[in-house]
């Protein structure tokens, strides 16, 4: 088991949030010899199979300010993962540097920003909740399992893109918003997108809510969007920006 909880803050816009996920090791997913005292190792190696999350923002390009990350073997039940999480709660306070805590069959790792110093009880206490609400709960992952009707088309042209919406797409999104309501296109220069992408993560993020006028939170919560390259006819989902 997995469960991780962020404290984020995406930046372009300065809007915060907290995300948590809820992993799952199958029979054969962790070594013989895996060790849950070494978190950042399974965590980055042997992360399992995403089952459940709840997300107030959407992730990728975001700051993270705070985080808990909880490993442990499957069938612990929530009385024995909040009772541990009672006991080093007083751990927390005045850390300069992420700390672990393990037990034989469980490890928390939690850590801060230089900017939340003096408040690690608060960030401690509010992903500690949000972790163990999303445990019990086990909302399922939305915005990965969707069917995106939402669809941009891109345009290569000499030094130039251009992204517009799919008829289709156009007509769903003006009985959402009204009548009177009309698509546009983007057209960035290559040089340019170059350096968006370089300063501020994928460039889709900031086109899609340009050409559609929803939030990416709204983008996601209808199953993320598929890019087509017209050129190449490649299909890109997002936001895991999977080819499909």
């Amino acid at each position: 088991m997995y469960l991780t909880a962020q404290r984020i803050l995406r930046v372009k816009d300065k809007k915060g949030g907290i995300n948590a996920f809820l992993y799952q090791h199958g029979k054969h997913d962790l070594p013989p010899n895996a060790q849950f005292s070494n978190v950042d190792w399974i965590t980055n190696q042997y992360p399992g199979k995403l089952i459940a999350e709840s997300v107030d923002l959407v992730p990728g390009g975001n700051a993270v300010l705070s985080f808990i990350d909880i490993v442990g073997k499957e069938g612990l039940d929530k009385e024995c993962i909040q009772q541990f999480l009672d006991q080093i709660e007083c751990s927390v306070k005045d850390i300069h540097t992420p700390i672990t805590k393990s037990a034989p069959d469980l490890a928390v790792k939690f850590g801060i920003t230089v900017g939340l110093h003096g408040h690690e009880a608060r960030e401690y206490k509010a992903l500690t909740e949000r972790v163990m609400h999303l445990f019990e709960s086990r909302e399922p992952p939305r915005w990965r399992t969707g069917n995106p009707w939402i669809v941009i088309h891109r345009n290569i042209s000499h030094n130039q893109e251009t992204f517009s919406l799919s008829s289709e797409t156009a007509e769903k999104l003006k009985q959402i918003h009204d009548e009177s309501w009309n698509s546009s296109r983007v057209s960035i220069d290559r040089d340019t997108k170059d350096n968006v992408e370089l300063l501020h993560g994928d460039l889709i993020q900031h086109i899609a809510p340009v050409l559609t006028d929803l939030t990416l939170e709204q983008i996601a919560a209808q199953g993320g969007l598929i890019l087509c390259d017209s050129l190449t006819e490649k299909k890109i989902k997002w936001p895991e920006l999977r080819e499909i």
